[in-house]
């Protein structure tokens, strides 16, 4: 019922707390910017002391690979900087954190890392860990063992420090209810529709009227300039589809494509993504039980977590390195967990296994296409200087020799590329060629010679304007019919808009709809529930949803459609209660709770702020992205 609760509760909600620690490090982390001299490599001074710029070399590496999986191989510069800035603010937070740690004594016993680095399920071999499982698995994912157990005991020390403030922080009952009931309050409202085509239709008016509505609404009856043109296309695009391609030239082309490009592992996987081990825990042993995943999907939720799936997907396309290797570790239909991730656990169950590559027959459909295309980018180029020699010899476009591949046309259309009846001109090619002739077209003088011009893709096109025809009012007689039909509908839209509006008034003044809508044979229809985040009824916009939610019992609005008038009056409103909808109360509190924390962790944060100062040397900083 609650859809914005849904949405909260989803994955930018379950990044919780370390998200905002980024955030605010980006906003605040490097001010108080000086320039050092000389050739060090200390990036930033946190509290006096050094951060090399070795670490924020490796994070912003990593950011880097992170962006090329995701499509961005070659990001530009501001794309760079931004994730410069995240790369800084994540050794910063570390660095601030560990200072404060330090501050209050916390340590983390070596017992601790080693029981967290056993229960990570793709460093173990049937159950117990194994060390050359745990050293491959690293290494596939660029990082030493130094490194990885440096960064459980950063998580874990963290946890010590962070946990506590935690700890305490609940959403009360006097945020949670006002807020739950704005959330789930349901409006119920009764309508009456007064379609335009309904209304009856006026008496037929004398020509002096129809005359009078004519020369008032001009724009309505006025015909655009025309130009009527002649064009020749010489297009790669146009001239393919006609190439003769040899078969043994695809079944080569094919070869090689599967030599470059093989096959790769692909995996199909359900994943949990949760906060905390607990939880996934829970979840874990319901799973293996033989909880069914649309099971699973509705216990998540009672934990704040997100359920993911992901199909046919490869290594690279899985976002978080420990998951995607633990999932191409993982037998088909095993469930595993809980898998340690940068802001929570994963549990997960892999449902596939197969292997992603291109299909044979689309991969050869695309390969015929390319060269198809290469060569008719071999015959244009062939022919562009026969075409520029005939059209330098004054050669008349109907005239040009048949054998150059040219795509011509003849006809008359206006600047938005439609003839006289309202119909697109039939102009070969995509959709920029085709705004390529006509800005060409519209450009031209008559007369004026056709010289070949450059087109979009390789193409190439000529034309001549052979008339002028200038916008004017068309005649009346010539509109008649149009100007009747308008003046008709007009006519019928005001009977309407009359309609509804003494409706409204009548209703907001203390008559009853149904009364008033029997009175003029008119049906009156109840809405669904409609909710501030729902969709509105059909024929409505989302406006209208706001409306309602504006009035009182018993008021009346009234709003035009796409048809003709609705009269709407507010006629119930239902006020859930947490008793009646507690998941979804819980839900709320849940994610209140999580913003709360986050808001109480930008305060800690700050607090750190004020105590260590954070100063960048910018110049510096600024070759790491240039």
């Amino acid at each position: 019922m609650l859809v914005w609760v849904r949405n909260l509760m989803s994955s930018w909600v379950a990044r919780g707390f370390f998200g905002l620690l980024i955030a605010v490090f980006v906003l605040w982390g490097i001010s108080n910017v000086f320039t050092l001299t000389g050739g060090s490599t200390t990036v930033a001074h946190v509290a006096g002391q050094p951060v090399d710029m070795a670490a924020v070399q490796a994070a912003y590496q990593a950011g880097l690979n992170q962006a090329a999986q995701n499509g961005q191989a070659q990001p530009d510069l501001a794309t760079r900087q931004q994730i410069a800035g995240q790369a800084l603010a994540q050794v910063l937070r570390k660095q601030v954190l560990a200072q404060e740690a330090a501050h209050l004594g916390l340590a983390v016993p070596d017992d601790a890392v080693r029981q967290m680095l056993d229960n990570i399920p793709q460093f173990q071999t049937n159950g117990a860990f194994d060390k050359t499982k745990f050293t491959q698995v690293l290494a596939q994912n660029n990082m030493s063992p130094d490194q990885f157990i440096g960064d459980v005991q950063n998580d874990l020390r963290n946890r010590q420090l962070l946990g506590p403030i935690f700890a305490g922080v609940q959403a009360p009952d006097a945020l949670l209810k006002p807020l739950f009931t704005a959330l789930a309050q349901q409006r119920f409202a009764s309508l009456v529709q007064i379609p335009v085509a309904a209304q009856p239709m006026p008496a037929a008016p004398d020509d002096a009227v129809l005359q009078r509505y004519w020369r008032n609404h001009p724009d309505q009856f006025t015909a655009p300039e025309y130009r009527k043109i002649k064009l020749v296309i010489l297009s790669p695009a146009l001239l393919a589809p006609h190439e003769q391609v040899a078969q043994a030239d695809v079944d080569a082309a094919y070869a090689r494509a599967q030599a470059s490009a093989p096959s790769v592992p692909a995996r199909s996987v359900q994943v949990l993504s949760v906060g905390d081990l607990a939880s996934s825990s829970r979840l874990q042993a319901a799973w293996k039980k033989g909880a069914s995943w649309d099971k699973m999907q509705a216990m998540a939720k009672s934990y704040g977590a997100s359920a993911i799936v992901l199909d046919h997907a490869t290594q690279t396309q899985i976002p978080n390195p420990s998951l995607a290797a633990a999932v191409f570790a993982a037998q088909p239909g095993a469930v595993v967990g809980p898998v340690a991730g940068d802001t929570g656990m994963y549990v997960f169950k892999v449902t596939e296994a197969g292997q992603g590559g291109p299909d044979e027959a689309a991969l050869k459909a695309q390969i015929t296409q390319q060269l198809q295309l290469q060569k008719a980018q071999a015959d244009v180029a062939q022919a562009v200087d026969a075409v520029q020699d005939a059209l330098a010899g004054q050669t008349p476009l109907d005239q040009l020799p048949g054998n150059l591949g040219l795509t011509a046309v003849e006809g008359t259309l206006d600047a938005n590329g439609n003839t006289p009846d309202g119909t697109p001109a039939p102009l070969p090619g995509g959709d920029d060629l085709r705004q390529a002739v006509l800005k060409a077209a519209f450009a031209a003088h008559q007369g004026d010679p056709a010289q070949l011009t450059n087109g979009p893709d390789g193409s190439y096109f000529a034309l001549t304007v052979d008339q002028v025809i200038p916008p004017a009012l068309a005649p009346f007689a010539q509109v008649r019919g149009k100007v009747l039909a308008a003046w008709t509908a007009d006519a019928q839209s005001r009977e309407a808009e009359q309609k509804a509006a003494d409706m409204f008034y009548a209703v907001n003044h203390g008559q009853a709809l149904p009364a008033l809508a029997a009175a003029g044979h008119e049906s009156v229809t109840t809405t669904a529930a409609i909710t501030r985040d729902g969709q509105p009824p059909a024929g409505l916009d989302s406006q209208f949803v706001s409306v309602i939610f504006s009035l009182k019992p018993g008021e009346a609005t009234m709003v035009q459609t796409a048809t003709g008038f609705t009269v709407a009056v507010l006629s119930q409103v239902v006020n859930p209660t947490p008793e009646q909808d507690a998941a979804d109360y819980a839900q709320l509190g849940q994610a209140m709770t999580k913003l709360l924390q986050q808001d109480i962790g930008g305060s800690f944060l700050d607090g750190l702020q004020q105590r260590d100062k954070v100063n960048v040397n910018q110049k510096l900083f600024s070759q790491l992205y240039q």
